[in-house]
């Protein structure tokens, strides 16, 4: 039976559930253009599709369906193929369970109890020496890269705590990453990527390098805790929480998220490695077990080795050298939880109480726990992190905290609470002065009253310090919001009163927001990104109803126009059909005929026996083989 006419009625008989898992497996979009289950099967079929298909499957379903023969095999059949071509210890279990694999991605023929093969996927399998992919015999015969030597106890113990320290720097650093993106956006290139101001401001904050923060932004992304929008990176909601869990707790979510992306060819290459190292010889068993996997399989475990090493799931001096961790096996073979417990014992431990110092720094002499962090973060920029964390009090950043809704008397306790040397009295003067100075310059938005008598107008600056209105007037680093006076105590700009706040409170000065009747509000820059769900799956629905709806308006009572349709199939594709015909006093009689034409309920075709011209009655046509 022909390819096209055997796919055809086997995808006709298949459920919806089925038929969906198919057309995603083999990539079909929902929009392709398939009227009927012949222009589906002729996608199916297609050299490049098949291509495609055969990329992701593993050398021993690659190896059943190069076994596979056009006369339907059992599996103990396959079995004894895949024995004479080389395979040793071949299971006739395991060959039926690859062998309903292929069969499910439309790649083998399901006969009875046996599998076919497929014309087009041999032909596609007979050009693969010409591509450096191995042939059947050794797909079968081939055996595994050697294993590289298993790392000494003593080794893997050294192993563990530069993994550790590796994976504590990576959650450290994408938890500034976070913090930053929480306080302003990051924009996006045109071309992809933070666009350069971004690039270095998020270097700068997060202590790695300009290169690196594309790598932090897709394992962020990965994770849920970054929401990549159209031009714009910000923190999401997930990512808000994430930030006040602890490091072992971090770096779980972190490790759990790439575990999850692993395709599940890359984590079968993975898991079979975890315990010897990895760099080239990972490459070298991939492209093993992949054989027709390409770049696509090597740039796959590129990808996924790279982000282990940021996460301290290998450790090594370098790429080729990377071993896997304690905590890096037990991920792959057991879960995140497990993993996060084994490496967190090598975290430093939180502290919850800090040194104040004279000069404004606050030392605290290991990583404070986070939600302490996050809080002290409110009013004091973060300067270091190594060792010990050093965090900065300014007029700006004790401004910036009270403008978000802190009071004095809150941070001069919260202080006073998680100190070891008291407040020093620089710290007291500073938080008293800023919060004494605060709110003499108001921001808010241009009242309804007013819109008439101002209609460029969209928020007022008031003060009654005219020498200090007047050096905003005149401050070059408030030009890009136009400031302009109304004669009335008050400045007026064209801009929303958000964007004119945070422009004079990053020009360093005490201003504040208020509503119309003079009532403080309290602003805080942070965006986050509003929940997102999470990308759906492709929904061939659509198109399975179009097939399903074409089926039953062709089939009917009968299978006459499902034949005619097969016939014309056959006729694009100038293919041999066998034809069961009804025949008056002889009863069914097989003809193996090439189809020319269907026209007035009858079929034309060259006769390969007889070598004649027949001319069938649709009507007495039975069946097509």
């Amino acid at each position: 039976m022909t390819d096209i006419l055997t796919l055809a009625g086997n995808l006709r008989a298949l459920s919806d559930t089925a038929l969906e898992e198919l057309l995603t497996e083999r990539g079909i979009t929902p929009a392709a253009r398939a009227q009927d289950f012949f222009d589906l099967a002729e996608l199916l079929l297609d050299p490049a599709n098949i291509r495609g298909a055969l990329q992701r499957l593993d050398r021993n379903i690659l190896g059943v369906i190069a076994a596979a023969t056009p006369e339907p095999l059992s599996p103990a059949g396959i079995a004894e193929r895949l024995a004479a071509l080389g395979s040793t210890n071949v299971d006739v279990t395991d060959v039926a369970s690859r062998a309903s694999s292929a069969a499910d991605r439309a790649l083998l023929t399901r006969v009875d109890d046996g599998f076919s093969s497929i014309d087009a996927v041999q032909s596609v399998l007979t050009t693969w020496p010409t591509s450096g992919a191995p042939i059947a015999v050794h797909l079968a015969s081939d055996p595994a890269p050697s294993l590289p030597p298993v790392p000494s106890e003593a080794s893997a113990a050294l192993t563990d705590l530069s993994a550790a320290e590796q994976a504590f720097a990576t959650t450290s650093a994408s938890a500034e990453l976070l913090s930053e993106l929480l306080a302003s956006p990051a924009r996006e290139l045109g071309k992809g990527g933070p666009a350069l101001p971004e690039r270095k401001r998020l270097s700068l904050a997060m202590h790695v390098a300009g290169s690196k923060i594309d790598a932090y932004l897709d394992l962020a992304v990965r994770a849920g805790l970054v929401h990549h929008e159209p031009g714009l990176w910000l923190t999401s909601p997930a990512g808000e929480a994430w930030l006040v869990m602890t490091a072992g707790e971090r770096w779980r979510v972190l490790a759990a998220a790439w575990l999850d992306a692993l395709p599940r060819q890359v984590r079968a290459v993975l898991v079979a490695r975890t315990r010897c190292t990895w760099g080239n010889a990972l490459h070298d068993f991939a492209r093993w077990l992949y054989p027709a996997g390409g770049e696509w399989i090597s740039n796959q475990v590129t990808r996924v080795t790279d982000q282990a090493a940021m996460l301290g799931i290998t450790s090594g001096p370098s790429p080729d050298t990377q071993v896997p961790s304690t905590a890096g096996r037990i991920l792959l073979e057991t879960d995140a939880a497990a993993a996060a417990t084994s490496m967190s014992s090598h975290f430093p431990t939180h502290v919850r109480q800090v040194y104040l110092q004279h000069d404004l720094t606050i030392i605290a002499p290991g990583p404070l726990e986070p939600e302490l962090d996050l809080r002290l973060r409110g009013f004091a920029d973060l300067e270091g992190r190594a060792q010990a964390f050093s965090y900065r009090l300014s007029a700006e950043s004790v401004n910036r905290a009270l403008s978000a809704g802190e009071t004095a008397p809150g941070m001069l306790g919260f202080l006073a609470g998680i100190s070891l040397t008291g407040i020093p009295q620089p710290v007291d003067y500073l938080i008293a002065h800023a919060a004494s100075r605060f709110g003499a310059i108001r921001v808010g938005a241009m009242p309804e009253s007013e819109r008439d008598a101002y209609p460029n107008a969209r928020s007022y600056i008031r003060s009654d310090d005219d020498a200090l209105l007047g050096l905003l007037q005149v401050d070059q680093a408030l030009s890009s919001v136009a400031l302009r006076p109304d004669g009335h105590k008050r400045l007026l700009s064209r801009f929303e009163f958000e964007v004119v706040f945070w422009a004079i409170s990053d020009a360093r000065y005490p201003v504040a927001a208020e509503t119309a009747d003079g009532t403080p509000i309290s602003l805080r820059r942070r965006r986050v990104s509003p929940p997102v769900e999470p990308a759906p799956l492709p929904d061939h629905g659509t198109l399975i109803s179009r097939l399903r709806e074409v089926e039953s308006e062709v089939s009917g009572s009968t299978d006459l126009a499902w034949i005619a349709r097969q016939l014309d199939a056959a006729i694009r594709a100038k293919q041999t059909v066998t034809v069961t015909v009804d025949v008056p006093r002889s009863g069914p009689m097989d003809f193996v005929l090439e189809p020319t034409g269907v026209a007035g309920g009858r079929l034309r075709g060259r006769d390969k026996k007889a070598d004649i011209e027949r001319t069938l009655p649709l009507s007495s046509i039975l069946a097509l083989k």
